[in-house]
């Protein structure tokens, strides 16, 4: 035991009980003594800091020596305990009797705010109501003292009548000492009502409510310590918290409390250099911790280091950017600010005085053979909303040096190794000691170094291990470690997500074992053969069988009767009856057969009696004008084709089929395959060498070796991400929220497709919406800006990108063309927020919109106002998946109606997810779906169902591994053919996908192409209006330095103002939303615009992006293409294989070498006559903080002006040569074929 007189309060609690009449026989319901063993009762969120020096001897005598305590610290900690059962100990109501003790050492807070040392309820959990605290003992600063107090709340009414709070007369001070606090209450009896403070009784007052006997509310919410719903927080060390049923008296809570003496006040730690241990030669260390204290001072001699949360090793004293960290389950959280970051490594110094630089943004110490050699200071600035001063360009230290980055600290420091060494160098251990964020602060180094000054006092060199390479302090040779730092920054997160993933895979491999042996229970459809050939791939099988049966059935038929009926009569079906009668059968009935048209639907009358158009209940409702529920109704020519179309018999003969049109046309050639099997994958061209390489490979399963190889490529995330972003309308913004903005949870997708998680994993993690909604997790997915139902939009979202669900118009009213509920959204709204919910008044249609209809409306509103509505599956019968003990036997917390909603949604019992999710990959790489539209499914049909079904089963047993799927398609002769077909506007019964369709770029594969062709990488600023860490991620957000194009965010500030302009980003979001790209996603977007428009060859010809990437510039790539050529045909040869991936015709060829063979051989300017242009001078840095400053916006004009310019031409190469060169280059950029997949 911690507190050694434990028993004795037991013991006294006990005797009292005997002799006090008030007193219950209080029993220990749960103690939280924070022993180094002791993790198991309790989870732990935010900044909380384990193993703590708590009350100990002398000072606290009943106290154990080792007695170990929590910090919880400024940004946020606490810790929750689940209330497994109803009816638990946890539980109070009327006439039961509680007692909450706690040791606490606070720290004085800023405001007056009561701050929660452990409560029940309250915690925001959605499953619950808003005011559901069923116990709390909290203080409240009154001065510059505590109080302690007591806080229920019962059955709500008015204002804040059912809060009952209670608040001592006595306080303490808190001034860094520990205090023991007690109160007890039985409910009902409100003068039972004690407290005390350091074993002292205390009377008090209650307010707010008053007092009252009502009863409390009672639920089975977490009990929290340390916080309530994410405020109230507790900053401080807390420990040995008890709750008791029962009441404890004077003599019993006075035993609690003894202290001899006064506590010294706590002291910084005295600054010693940290012991590391052994350090690899020739390598930098690297560890972060995190939960420190404070950003502003180093630990007190009370509080402890944190222990490493990673470590790694580098090759300098240089880094610019922290590791992600990831949650148990592998995805993105934030750090537990602040952070510890230290360096270190045994470094060799010449004897003789040194001059030292450290660049750092906080408070840091820089250590050397355990001396303090160079310190900063904490980050003091509190910077204004716009009016800050413009900071000056950084002047370098020396000429020629990196200067440090913006609101880096920069110190000077000088470090002697005396003379009289008999060794030519010392070897010493540094140390480099950082705090990295904070309060109101981003958990960010920005550009952190050490140099020191070289022998000749000419420049700086990155200060490094022994042994290893010495980088001089440029930029460019600072940029290209940078670079290399970047790529191992990449392995490590790759490392730390995939090694933390791992301990979801036994659930997951148990799912995925269920999800094949249910498919072993269901067969897959047999894939069709002809004349017995069972070689042909079964893709290309599947389409064969239905051109085959089509032709057949087209050849019984008489052509006037199909003509007729295709033409005339089932046009009048299709637009005017199927929405309501196709698929969906409402009022029982369909139209979409012939079977189906002569049944009765709920009228028990037949739609259609062939010969007898009067008897036939289809013209009757439509005569009386309740079919087609429209305003107009069907004209009078509709009507009599229909009648005459009756009396005729009905006939439904099979469509007519154009046989030449069907003829499956050519495999392309390997160069269009390439391109193609390049831009559907990656999303960009291959490279010259990528183009080479295949082009000369001769063996026969060459496109096959080329498919996997694509496949398995990591690039494959940059072009499907951009799939899932419009799907589920990933929506983040750069300044404040915004309608339908989100968190960047981008990250959380991009993960998931560069490990190639299974879908129904990465759909389920999403669902959960785990992890930090600021810094990439899944938990981004839950915001939705300016919204009054943000669960119901996201519902909304899930359904239609995973179902095939339109549930739009159910967010204020029924379905008027669907057949489903605004109740069915609510549904899933409630088991997305875990509780019960309400339509919110602004998501209603006003009774005042029915009262004005001169004819019954085709919406409907049937829940009733305020009606609750609960957690509920409500798509059953639409899906045809039930909510079972099937489905609970695939859960981890059958409990949780979030994840009930995530396993109903993927299981391989619900067979429209997967039929969804393949259909959407048969459509991006063909060019239209097997079934349309891909996201409202509701009365459409499959044209290819059993080629669905096939490949669905193919997708579960290979464990929803969609690659699988894209390989079966794309190693096909259908996905192979030349792009001919019309397969898009087609019925569903004339699309047979003989050949893809013809596909656009979109716009990512534009502007990335652009970039690849040219052979340039993409250089934007970083999309940020914060560059020194002054805002905490949530309020103002960074998308990072771009380098893809889905990289890129809306760039739209609200205030349009030039100063929070990003000229360089911008120049490529005019070509992508030239190109049908949207970075303000309020809605999801199923299907881009592909029309073509004026804008597009207009930013192709003259945008700033394309004109840029088109100059043979300084170090550009097109530049060495041109001074390494060895023949004017060489070069129209290599440029056509980048920009087309192909070889010019013999016209093209003809053309092009006659214009760049004029002055080829003399392009090349003599050495001595090449004069490279002058840099153009840095400008300030225009922030968010600084934008109002009037010269602000004329800085960001430059930088446009400069942008617009582009880079300044290589000056080795003759001027009207090179612009005939660039022409060339520019005309491939324009050329037709650029924009289109082969």
């Amino acid at each position: 035991m911690k507190y050694i007189s434990k028993y004795l309060f037991v013991v006294l609690l006990f005797l009292c009980s005997q002799s006090v009449a008030v007193a219950d026989e209080p029993h220990l319901v749960a103690e939280w003594d924070f022993a180094t063993e002791a993790t198991r009762s309790f989870e732990s969120h935010g900044s909380v800091q384990r193993d703590q020096a708590g009350p100990r001897p002398p000072v606290y005598p009943d106290f154990q020596s080792n007695n170990t305590a929590i910090r919880l610290g400024e940004s946020g900690g606490y810790l929750s305990i689940d209330d497994t059962a109803e009816q638990s100990e946890f539980d109070f109501t009327n006439g039961d009797a509680i007692t909450l003790e706690a040791w606490v050492k606070i720290q004085l807070p800023a405001n007056n705010s009561p701050i929660y040392i452990v409560g029940k309820g309250r915690t925001g959990n959605p499953r619950f109501s808003k005011d559901n605290q069923n116990w709390a003992m909290r203080v409240q600063k009154v001065g510059n003292s505590m109080r302690v107090g007591f806080l229920f709340a019962t059955k709500r009414g008015e204002g804040d009548a059912h809060w009952h709070r209670w608040t001592s007369t006595a306080s303490f001070t808190a001034q860094n000492t520990w205090h023991h606090v007690a109160v007890t209450y039985r409910y009902g009896d409100p003068d039972s009502m004690r407290g005390w403070i350091d074993g002292k009784p205390t009377d008090g007052d209650w307010g707010m409510g008053g007092k009252t006997t009502e009863p409390p509310i009672v639920d089975d919410d977490q009990v929290w310590i340390g916080s309530a719903n994410h405020g109230n927080r507790f900053v401080g060390l807390i420990d040995n918290v008890a709750v008791y049923r029962g009441l404890a008296d004077d003599s019993v809570i006075a035993s609690r409390f003894r202290r001899i003496g006064e506590e010294s006040k706590p002291k910084l730690v005295a600054a010693t250099m940290p012991e590391l241990g052994e350090i690899p030669p020739g390598r930098v260390l690297v560890t972060m911790g995190e939960s420190l204290p404070a950003e502003d001072r180093w630990i007190m001699d009370n509080e402890s280091w944190p222990s490493d949360a990673l470590r790694w090793h580098g090759d300098a004293f240089l880094i610019h950017q922290l590791p992600v960290r990831y949650d148990t389950w592998g995805i993105r959280d934030a750090w537990r600010e602040p952070v510890l970051l230290r360096m270190a490594a045994d470094v060799e110094f010449a004897p003789g005085t040194h001059r030292l630089l450290m660049r750092a943004r906080g408070m840091g110490r820089l250590w050397i053979d355990g001396k303090i050699a160079a310190q900063t200071k904490p980050v003091s600035r509190r910077s204004p909303d716009g009016e800050q001063p413009i900071t000056p360009v950084a002047e370098p230290p020396l000429p020629g040096v990196r200067p440090h980055g913006y609101h880096q600290q920069e110190v000077f420091a000088e470090w002697t190794i005396p003379e009289e060494t008999t060794k030519e160098t010392s070897t010493q251990r540094v140390v480099l000691e950082l705090i990295v964020g904070g309060k109101n602060q981003r958990t960010e180094t920005g550009e952190v170094c050490i140099a020191v000054q070289t022998a000749d006092g000419t420049s700086y060199d990155l200060l490094g291990p022994k042994d290893a390479e010495v980088v001089p302090l440029t930029d460019a040779a600072v940029e290209r470690l940078l670079g290399q730092m970047a790529d191992q920054m990449t392995a490590i997160d790759d490392a730390s997500r995939r090694t933390a993933a791992a301990s979801q895979d036994d659930y997951w491999n148990k799912r995925h074992q269920s999800a094949v042996e249910w498919a072993e229970q269901h067969p897959v459809p047999a894939v069709p053969t002809a004349d017995g050939d069972s070689t042909t791939h079964p893709v290309d099988a599947f389409i064969a069988n239905k051109i085959r049966v089509a032709i057949d059935a087209a050849a019984k038929s008489d052509s006037k009767v199909t003509e007729h009926f295709h033409g005339k009569v089932l046009p009048i079906l299709r637009d005017q009856c199927f929405r309501c009668h196709g698929e969906k059968d409402k009022g029982g009935l369909k139209l979409n057969s012939r079977e189906a048209v002569l049944m009765a639907g709920e009228s028990e009358l037949p739609a259609v009696v062939p010969g007898d158009a009067d008897a036939s209940e289809l013209i009757s409702q439509i005569r009386s004008g309740a079919m087609p529920p429209t305003d107009t109704g069907l004209s009078d020519d509709q009507i009599a084709t229909l009648e005459q179309w009756i009396r005729d018999g009905a006939v439904w003969p099979a469509p007519a089929v154009d046989v030449a049109s069907l003829s499956p046309p050519p495999v392309v050639n390997d160069e269009s395959f390439l391109r193609r099997a390049y831009l559907d994958t990656v999303g960009v061209p291959p490279t010259l060498a990528e183009a080479n390489a295949f082009l000369a490979d001769n063996r026969p399963d060459k496109r096959e070796r080329l498919i996997d190889d694509l496949l398995d490529d990591e690039r494959m995330a940059d072009h499907w991400i951009s799939l899932w972003q419009d799907l589920l309308a990933e929506n983040p913004t750069l300044l404040n929220q915004s309608m339908g903005s989100t968190g960047p949870f981008r990250w959380f997708l991009y993960d998931s497709l560069r490990d190639n998680k299974p879908i129904d994993r990465m759909v389920t993690e999403l669902i959960m919406m785990r992890g930090s909604p600021d810094t990439g997790g899944s938990a981004g997915f839950r915001l939705s800006g300016e919204s009054d139902a943000p669960y119901a939009e996201k519902a909304n979202i899930l359904a239609a990108a995973f179902l095939g669900v339109d549930l739009q118009c159910a967010r204020c009213h029924d379905s008027p063309y669907h057949s489903t509920l605004q109740r069915d959204l609510y549904s899933l709204s409630a088991m997305l927020e875990r509780k019960t919910v309400q339509v919110p008044k602004t998501s209603r249609v006003p009774d005042a919109f029915f009262e004005k209809k001169g004819r019954e409306s085709l919406i409907r509103v049937t829940l009733k106002p305020n009606e609750s509505i609960r957690p509920e599956w409500p798509l059953g019968n639409l899906i045809g998946v039930s909510d079972n003990e099937q489905i609970s036997s695939l859960m981890m917390k059958p409990s949780d109606s979030r994840e009930r909603l995530a396993v109903l949604m993927t299981a391989p019992q619900n067979r429209r997810f997967g039929r969804v999710m393949i259909n959407r990959v048969w459509k991006k790489l063909m060019g239209a779906g097997i079934v349309e539209p891909v996201s409202d499914w509701e009365g459409q049909i499959a044209s290819h169902p059993e080629l669905l079904d096939w490949m669905v089963h193919q997708w579960i047993t290979s464990g929803y591994d969609l690659q699988v799927v894209m390989r079966q398609i794309m190693t096909s002769e259908t996905y192979q053919r030349e792009a001919l077909g019309k397969n898009l506007t087609a019925d569903a019964e004339q699309r047979f996908f003989s050949s893809p369709d013809r596909r656009r770029l979109t716009a990512e594969q534009v502007v990335d192409s652009l970039y690849v062709a040219c052979g340039s990488r993409m250089n934007v600023e970083e999309l940020t209006f914060v560059h020194d860490g002054q805002r905490p991620i949530g309020k103002r957000q960074s998308m990072g330095v771009p380098k893809r194009a889905w990289m890129f965010a809306s760039l739209n500030n609200e205030r349009d103002r030039p100063s929070l302009s990003l000229p360089s980003a911008r120049a490529v979001t005019d070509v992508l939303q030239a190109f049908g790209w949207n970075g303000s996603r309020q809605k999801p977007i199923s299907v881009r615009d592909t029309d073509a428009n004026v804008l597009q060859p207009g930013i192709l010809s003259n945008g700033t992006l394309s004109i840029s990437l088109s100059r043979a510039s300084v170090d550009s790539d097109l530049s060495r293409l041109a001074i390494e050529a060895t023949s004017p045909e060489s070069l129209v040869d290599t440029l056509f294989l980048r920009f087309l991936c192909r070889q010019p015709t013999p016209q093209e060829r003809i053309a092009f070498v006659n214009e760049l063979s004029v002055g080829f051989e003399q392009r090349i300017v003599p050495e001595e006559n090449v004069q490279y242009p002058e840099p153009l001078p840095p400008l300030p840095q225009v922030t968010w903080f600084n934008h109002l400053r009037p010269e602000t916006n004329t800085i960001q004009q430059e930088l446009e002006r400069r942008v617009s310019l582009g880079p300044p031409a290589d000056p080795r190469i003759e001027s009207n040569w090179r612009a005939v060169y660039e022409d060339f280059a520019w005309s491939l950029i324009n050329h037709r074929e650029f924009v289109w997949v082969p």
